[in-house]
């Protein structure tokens, strides 16, 4: 019987042990839980997208106002905006349609009364899955 105390004496010790580890941990989780990081921006000049309308397959669509003449035509202009999505470049840019619709993953392209039409980079919703989408405006 002598060795069943020695016993409860070791686990008492291992139990004090943690509680006290956890009790440094608890605080020190919850500031770290608080602590925010600033997300990067792209450069300026910049313009962020809201309210995207869902397309075909992983494709959604947006038509920021402020770039619509730089939009891709049949006459070879090609827009030179930028989609990012946080601080990240997406891409390619001037993606046929169906590749932003059918592979997804971050292409795009802005073209003539389309508006911007693009894929996420895991072909998630974007007006869901908490992430930013910016476009780099071309200097004027």
């Amino acid at each position: 019987m002598n060795w069943l105390k020695g016993r409860d004496s070791i686990t008492r010790n291992v139990l004090g042990i943690a509680a006290f580890i956890y009790a440094l941990y608890i605080p020190l989780a919850l500031s770290v839980a608080h602590f925010h990081v600033p997300r990067p921006m792209p450069p300026e000049p910049r313009l962020q997208l809201f309210r995207f309308e869902q397309g075909e397959g992983a494709a959604f669509r947006n038509r920021p106002g402020p770039v619509i003449r730089f939009e891709d035509d049949q006459a070879a202009q090609r827009s030179p905006v930028i989609l990012y999505e946080d601080d990240k470049p997406l891409g390619p840019a001037h993606s046929p349609h169906d590749e932003v619709e059918y592979i997804g993953r971050g292409h795009y392209s802005h073209w003539k009364d389309v508006g911007i039409l693009m894929s996420t980079s895991d072909n998630t919703d974007p007006n869901r899955n908490g992430r930013l989408y910016w476009i780099g405006l071309p200097s004027q």
